[in-house]
């Protein structure tokens, strides 16, 4: 039996050493939380019991007796939060969440029966006009499909996958009642699309199962030579489905 000297079963020692400690070394992904408060947006009064989905994600929790909630262990993205409380209108907030941030919210609901004082805008257009403005200005280019807010109105549609079903040049493909919307003219045969929702990138949120309650527009562009270059990313090579809501992302 040969004998190994001891400085190389030291040298062995010490690489095994090494690898191991590399192998703790390695950080893992920081992971992120949207928590916040549900209040009546009229007497600021906390809402305890109320449903908080993170829609698309099979996430739901319910605010504790102060309005609190937390949702935690989220990786980076764009979110679509969801309230539902029992004398409230539903409402729906887009949150773009970056790698290990924690964002906090209070979250407004308004009261169903309850008439608002309106609102009068005056000077520059806001987010909401200015998007909108927008929408219509593509929507006169002529390049892709345009739904509007009198035809989600009028469709009395429940998800956008209601919305979408018949449009040209694109497909719902349901297995298990999970569905995906496909493109199917683009160089690369079928693909699914990329989604934007309010200018933000949202393939995480992005389904077809999403409702069609506070949505306003809806803009379907088949291939990447049909989108605006804002919607398309570094790798894009599919189409675009863009969704527009009342809320818009937070300030």
């Amino acid at each position: 039996m040969a004998v190994v000297p001891a400085h190389i079963l030291a040298a062995w020692s010490l690489g095994i050493a090494t690898v191991q400690a590399q192998g703790h070394a390695i950080p893992s992904r920081a992971e992120g939380v949207i928590s916040g408060q549900v209040v009546d947006q009229q007497s600021r009064a906390p809402i305890g019991g109320a449903v908080v989905n993170l829609v698309g994600m099979h996430l739901h929790t319910r605010t504790d007796s102060g309005g609190h909630f937390n949702n935690s262990g989220l990786v980076a993205g764009t979110y679509i939060v969801e309230v539902r409380a029992v004398g409230y209108g539903v409402t729906s907030w887009v949150i773009r969440l970056s790698e290990g941030e924690a964002i906090d919210y209070v979250f407004e609901v308004v009261p169903l029966g309850v008439d608002l004082s309106p609102v009068v805008v005056e000077g520059q257009p806001g987010y909401f006009q200015r998007r909108m403005q927008e929408f219509e200005e593509r929507r006169r280019a002529g390049r892709g499909i345009f739904i509007t807010e009198d035809q989600i109105a009028a469709s009395h549609a429940n998800t956008v996958g209601d919305l979408l079903r018949g449009v040209p040049g694109l497909r719902l493909s349901c297995r298990s009642g999970n569905c995906t919307a496909q493109m199917t003219r683009t160089a690369r045969g079928v693909c699914a699309a990329d989604w934007v929702i309010d200018g933000m990138p949202a393939n995480m949120s992005g389904t077809p199962r999403l409702p069609a309650l506070g949505i306003v527009a809806i803009e379907i562009y088949r291939n990447p030579s049909e989108a605006p270059a804002e919607f398309l990313r570094a790798d894009s090579d599919c189409g675009v489905i863009a969704i527009w809501t009342k809320s818009g992302p937070p300030s």
